[in-house]
């Protein structure tokens, strides 16, 4: 109940503070609506026992005219305030997503946590009207009872007893809602992501070339039968539970009618006393289904809170574009679980002006060690330095301000030509820095527009193309280190050297690091380091590599200088 009591909190907060006029229409027209019932009860009756009925008469047209057109705007402001506020935890979300490092994007509970805050912004952004309507329906039948009570103290308590079953079945509905739920979402999930493999370009294209894109559209076929399962589950148990509180209902409401009669009430009493419960009775069984939603949503708000408020405030965004040297000192790192550590003792240097490369077969280590450069990862022992100092001392956003990173899954972000650049800096830049990080590109000529992506309707370019966007927005970037994961995997041999004559030519003003598996780019590098089995075996230039033919590296690239 503490959760819940939260969830009320913040979102009441975040109505107030978010849309306040949506907000305080929403609660007059609730407590207005809350009054009719009862002004119902009243009218009639007077009706019914005669004496000035025009008066009564028009009263009660007033009542029962305006109690639909009162409903319907209140559920459209009611909406149009659910919409706002969801519109508000998303771009809330989006913003905390966007500031998240990169060793907190390699923690799989940070990933849950996100997934999960995603798809609590739904049900949040419907907590902030469930308390008015809670609060409606209680006023609701605090004056049904009082206007029943004027005609029969024992009927007025009967029918408020009467509403206690319908609080009751949603309150064990939404308990199991909120159990149920969860696995709903995913299953759904992963129903979304094996249907996103079918209609994507890539993806989808490989499956129909395989012939076996039908094995996937099963996959999806499974997973919605899961979550179908579940839900089906769910709605007979509801079914059930809103039966049963149908019953006792009836029975109770039929005690207060009989108690009006028995005990000498009047017909007109009667007549007043049934038209107004029916009429007030759907506005108290919302009663029941906004308390379970908000039990419901207590937990998934829980997650959202603690998640945005983990995240430190966004700092200031930085590049620092001179870096004078940069080293793994004697680096060791173990993964968790791991038998043996991936690197040990691990020495690797670069100074401005020099262009290092890393090499080794896959799994020897690499990757582990740009990941601990970067500071995704951290050292079991030794030290990562950057202009002498050991970044373990650098808060990350500052340490990762020295680094332009190229990952070999490079990001292939189907925005227009300008955004998918402009996405190298952290700062807003102009359309001349766009062009310039274009130079000598595919792209050089195109409109900065340009939509790219054949799903949105914009241009399909092949992987090579989106390799070099990739390689601009690390020139646009232009930090002071570059580590380029196989930066040419996708490109072709021509486009090849020209990206690394390229790279030579403009070397001086930074620190390049680069992962490759292809001899003949290795040839300009300055260092070679030989990595296998976790540690450095040998070091230096292409050619005096070669000439140690029983050397690892002389081993690895024979074949290619044949």
């Amino acid at each position: 109940m503490l959760d819940a009591f939260r969830a009320v909190r913040d979102s009441l907060v975040d109505a107030v503070r978010i849309t306040p006029g949506r907000f305080a229409t929403y609660s007059a027209l609730q407590l207005l609506l809350a009054l009719l019932p009862g002004a119902q009860v009243v009218l009639i009756r007077a009706l019914v026992e005669g004496g000035d009925r025009w008066g009564p008469l028009l009263g009660l047209t007033v009542v029962v005219g305006a109690m639909y057109p009162l409903t319907q705007v209140a559920n459209a402001v009611g909406q149009r305030m659910m919409l706002r506020l969801r519109l508000a935890l998303r771009v809330e979300l989006a913003e905390v997503a966007a500031r998240l490092s990169p060793s907190r994007l390699a923690a799989p509970e940070v990933v849950r946590d996100l997934e999960a805050s995603q798809a609590a912004t739904h049900p949040m952004s419907d907590v902030a009207g469930k308390p008015v309507q809670v609060l409606s329906a209680a006023a609701t039948a605090v004056v049904l009872c009082v206007a029943i009570a004027s005609i029969n103290l024992l009927s007025g308590l009967l029918v408020l007893a009467a509403l206690v079953p319908t609080v009751l079945a949603f309150t064990l509905i939404s308990r199991m809602e909120a159990t149920g739920w969860p696995r709903v979402a995913e299953h759904e999930r992963k129903a979304a992501y094996a249907t996103e493999q079918l209609i994507q370009q890539r993806p989808g294209t490989e499956l129909a070339v395989l012939g076996s894109g039908w094995k996937v559209a099963g996959l999806v076929a499974d997973s919605r039968a899961a979550a179908t399962g579940v839900l089906d589950r769910m709605v007979r148990t509801a079914m059930w539970y809103e039966l049963g509180a149908a019953f006792v209902t009836v029975v109770l409401f039929g005690g207060a009618l009989m108690a009006l009669l028995a005990l000498g009430g009047s017909s007109a009493g009667a007549v007043a006393a049934v038209a107004g419960t029916i009429s007030g009775l759907n506005a108290i069984r919302q009663c029941g289904y906004a308390f379970g939603s908000i039990v419901t949503a207590a937990p998934q708000a829980a997650i959202y809170r603690r998640f945005v408020r983990s995240m430190p405030a966004a700092g200031r965004r930085t590049v620092v574009r001179r870096v004078d040297s940069v080293a793994l000192d004697n680096v060791t790192y173990r993964y968790p679980g791991a038998v043996q550590p991936t690197l040990r003792g691990m020495c690797v240097e670069a100074r401005r002006g020099e262009m290092v490369a890393l090499v080794g077969v896959n799994g020897a280590g690499k990757s582990t060690a740009i990941n601990l450069l970067v500071g995704s990862l951290r050292p079991d022992d030794g030290r990562v330095l950057i202009d002498g100092v050991d970044a373990a001392a650098m808060v990350e956003e500052e340490r990762l301000a020295h680094f332009g990173l190229l990952v070999q899954e490079f990001g292939r972000f189907e925005f227009t030509l300008r955004d998918a650049v402009a996405l190298g800096a952290p700062e807003e830049v102009v359309d001349g820095e766009v062009r310039a990080a274009l130079g000598g590109t595919f792209a050089a000529e195109l409109p900065l527009d340009t939509q790219l992506g054949q799903q949105w309707g914009g241009t399909g370019i092949s992987g090579g193309q989106w390799q070099r966007l990739a390689l601009a927005r690390i020139r646009l970037r232009d930090a002071g280190i570059w580590i380029l994961d196989e930066p040419t995997s996708a490109i072709d041999a021509e486009a090849e050297q020209e990206i690394f004559d390229e790279l030579r030519r403009t070397s001086a003003a930074r620190i390049t690091i680069v992962v490759s598996h292809r001899a003949w780019t290795l040839r300009a590098m300055d260092r070679i380091y030989v990595v296998d089995d976790g540690h450095v075996v040998q070091q230096g230039t292409y050619q005096q590599l070669m000439t140690q033919s029983e050397g690892r590296f002389a081993r690895l690239f024979a074949a290619q200088n044949q």
